[in-house]
């Protein structure tokens, strides 16, 4: 037990971290350090500042004025034992946002002490789910992903023996509730070591969830036999995407930093493109070169740590011209992020011709974006988990067509 020593009155708190898992109660106790009554003074519950507070105590009752919205009715001041000097408060159905550090103030109106109380908050996530994604590396790629963890949690992969294998990649995001959803993957070479398995581990607690997967005894011929079949109709098949790279060339893309408009007076020599009129600012990128009028091409786009986005293609007539007609009949065929919805959209300036509601269960990290000219097909794939997205199969080109990309509150980063 700890507190703050002065004259009349000392405060004391736990010595240890408060644990309590997401969802439950938490109680967080504190006392005055000697045995006297606390019922005439004001108690204040406090996170980072005195006001808004957690929870107000004061001429015997809780004052609601100054309570945190966040915390209204979730939270008592437990009393029984008030007579005492021992408080403590009371949090109902504990959120990930209520981890951290409690200041409990004592204020008898001459003297205010206070002491410090620690909450941990732990969320046990989902199993881990493991599955073969598909060709890397000369070897087969292996996803895990999971969520409902809190705080950020720990990912191990291992094999039969449980030595510890390296992981190709990992990214952890956050929730709206805050809690944490992991994707791990790990790339396979070695066919003898029969199986692998992925890890997770709360931090806090100690507690791990894990998930193994076999692997083919023959990896290799295996990975060959896949391979085979996916190159005899390569078209329809919507898995691999890695494998999908190698029938399309890869292209580089810049980034045109210049603000895009919709005043019919910026178009001039060299119009830019601006998508539907419900669209606002962003950056426009386009490729450093003339637009595609054949052939199959394929770009990547990093789209992390942002909540709106728009991508895909746009195309312009052959000929260009400064007449405000001819600028409306440029085409977009591009998917689009606001918040949590996506969607899939044909418009032009002259409005949006056809909208899809896209049901994405894995929030996209990087999307790959394969553009088939002759086929008339625009095809986008979500590179966290290597799923297919949508496509675009009736385009019906005649025109140049360009990558179009607008990015809200970030900063792009193309791969290719």
């Amino acid at each position: 037990m700890w507190g703050s020593p002065a004259s009349g009155f000392s405060v004391m708190g736990p010595a240890q971290p408060i644990k309590v898992s997401l969802g439950a109660d938490a109680t967080l106790p504190c006392q005055l350090s000697s045995e006297q009554s606390a019922a005439h003074m004001q108690i204040r519950w406090y996170r980072t500042q005195l006001s808004p507070a957690v929870l107000v105590y004061q001429d015997g009752q809780e004052q609601d004025g100054e309570q945190m919205l966040e915390y209204r009715g979730r939270t008592e001041l437990v009393e029984d034992s008030i007579g005492r000097g021992a408080v403590a408060l009371l949090i109902q159905h504990v959120r990930a946002s209520d981890d951290g550090q409690y200041w409990c103030h004592f204020n008898d109106g001459h003297i205010s002490r206070e002491a410090v109380v620690e909450l941990h908050v732990i969320g046990l996530g989902s199993a881990p789910h493991v599955r073969m994604m598909g060709p890397e590396d000369h070897g087969i790629q292996v996803l895990c992903s999971s969520g409902g963890w809190f705080p950020k949690p720990r990912v191990q992969w291992s094999d039969t023996a449980g030595e510890k294998l390296l992981s190709l990649s990992e990214y952890q995001t956050q929730d709206g509730d805050g809690l944490f959803h992991v994707e791990a993957s790990l790339v396979v070479t070695d066919s003898s070591l029969g199986n692998v398995t992925c890890s997770i581990q709360n931090p806090v607690s100690g507690q791990e969830k894990a998930s193994a997967i076999f692997l083919p005894g023959k990896l290799e011929e295996d990975l060959e036999q896949r391979k085979a079949l996916y190159n005899k109709d390569w078209k329809k098949a919507l898995i691999y995407p890695d494998w999908r790279k190698e029938q399309f060339e890869r292209v580089l893309v810049i980034e045109n930093h210049e603000n895009v408009h919709q005043n019919n007076s910026d178009f001039r020599k060299e119009p830019q493109a601006v998508l539907c009129k419900e669209q606002g600012g962003g950056n426009l990128l386009k490729l450093d070169q003339k637009g595609f009028t054949k052939g199959r091409h394929y770009w990547e786009v990093d789209i992390e740590d942002t909540d709106e986005w728009t991508l895909g293609i746009y195309e312009e007539p052959t000929e260009k011209s400064e007449l405000l007609s001819d600028l409306q009949k440029m085409k977009f065929n591009v998917l689009e992020k606001k918040g949590c919805e996506y969607r899939a959209l044909t418009c032009s300036r002259q409005g949006i011709f056809q909208k899809e509601s896209l049901p994405i269960e894995k929030c996209p990290l990087k999307i790959v974006i394969f553009l088939d000219y002759e086929d008339s097909d625009i095809s986008f794939y979500n590179m966290t988990d290597e799923t297919h997205i949508f496509s675009f199969t009736h385009a019906n080109f005649s025109g140049s067509v360009y990558p179009y990309f607008k990015l809200k509150s970030m900063e792009f980063s193309p791969s290719a």
